[in-house]
């Protein structure tokens, strides 16, 4: 009797919670982490399209802000980061159904189309809600499955706030600040090389050719706050300037807060022009701010160009140097190395500093 080769085998759909809760365990990137826990779900119900949200209950209204999509072919599945997050959009019934129950999820069919929601966290607090399409309506039984995957999800995304994020602000902390700046610097020269391509042979978007910037930013007079008012009114301080930092700033920047009142800004893929605008419409935030019983509170902004000729050190003393004028010519003000620079406001007393000056002069003039 002649055997047929058998086929591969085809992994359950339990096998694929499984081995993504298994790979959600190992990763340590918030956007492999999101990408990780939609590709997954789309596979366990065999979806065809999904989209991830972050909730926002600022009561009385119930808000979503998209955070990426998941496309599946019938044989990969794709997710995109296709939103900034910034844009907050009114809940759909199908959504809101979810989010009013504990770890819930709802369904709804839609012509050829089962639309299913399922909310990430307990009633009231959910932080995320996953959207999925699919051609067949998913079992009670798989449904509870998935809902235990997201709370994989949930811990996963937990343990990476306790590790990244700063406990007071939530803002990343200084321990993240290495890795992220050595992609800041790649994505600088990427930026670089394309700008250098003839414009009729570029392939990337116009955006991505723009600078990428460092900023430091400094609580003015901070020591006294906590002096005259303690600490706890210091640390409402900090907590309010972290807020204006995330309404100010867009969704992907990346917003540190480096030690005390010291906080880094890295921007990446934005215009010459428009820099020194979007750093000093931060610091009047600040300014206009009505702070708890401490009242007006005013900060300090220096910011440089991302070179990557440059070592990480050199680019961060670049920042330093324009912060620490801002602070000693009046404070409650913005300023850039590179103008500083060219405008003799600021000199470079190393040969080496002069030298690498002297070249972006030429570079920019010549």
């Amino acid at each position: 009797m002649r055997l047929t080769p058998a086929s591969a085998p085809v992994a359950s759909p339990l096998v694929v919670l499984l081995s993504g809760a298994e790979t959600l365990s190992r990763t340590r990137d918030l956007r492999a982490i999101f990408r990780i826990t939609a590709e997954t779900a789309m596979r366990f119900v065999d979806g065809s399209y999904g989209l991830l949200f972050a909730v926002r209950f600022t009561p009385p209204d119930l808000t979503v802000g998209l955070l990426g999509c998941c496309v599946s072919d019938g044989t990969d599945t794709y997710w995109d980061d296709v939103c900034d997050g910034q844009s907050w959009l009114p809940v759909d019934p199908l959504l809101a159904d979810c989010l009013h129950t504990d770890f819930g999820h709802a369904i709804m069919h839609e012509g050829d189309t089962w639309r299913l929601a399922f909310a990430v966290g307990a009633l009231g607090q959910a932080r995320w809600v996953l959207e999925i399409h699919s051609p067949t309506k998913p079992r009670t039984a798989d449904c509870q499955a998935l809902t235990l995957f997201l709370r994989c999800f949930e811990n996963q995304h937990q343990a990476w706030e306790y590790a990244n994020l700063d406990t007071l602000t939530r803002l990343l902390n200084r321990k993240t600040f290495d890795d992220d700046f050595e992609r800041l610097i790649a994505a600088a020269e990427l930026a670089e090389q394309a700008r250098q391509e003839p414009a009729e042979r570029r392939t990337l978007s116009p955006n991505i050719t723009q600078p990428c910037w460092l900023g430091v930013v400094d609580i003015d007079h901070f020591k006294k706050i906590n002096d005259n008012y303690g600490h706890l009114f210091g640390d409402e301080v900090l907590l309010r300037v972290a807020d204006l930092m995330r309404q100010s700033f867009r969704n992907h920047d990346k917003l540190f807060r480096f030690g005390g009142e010291e906080f880094v800004v890295m921007l990446r893929n934005v215009g010459e022009d428009n820099v020194q605008t979007i750093f000093d419409r931060f610091r009047v935030a600040v300014e206009d701010h009505d702070f708890p019983r401490v009242g007006q509170v005013r900060c300090s902004v220096g910011y440089s160009r991302i070179d990557p000729r440059l070592s990480p050190a050199e680019l961060l003393g670049r920042a330093d140097e324009a912060l620490y004028y801002s602070k000693e010519h009046g404070r409650n003000q913005v300023n850039g190395f590179d103008e500083l620079i060219m405008s003799g406001k600021l000199r470079i007393n190393t040969p080496a500093g002069q030298a690498q000056i002297q070249s972006d002069i030429d570079e920019i003039f010549l």
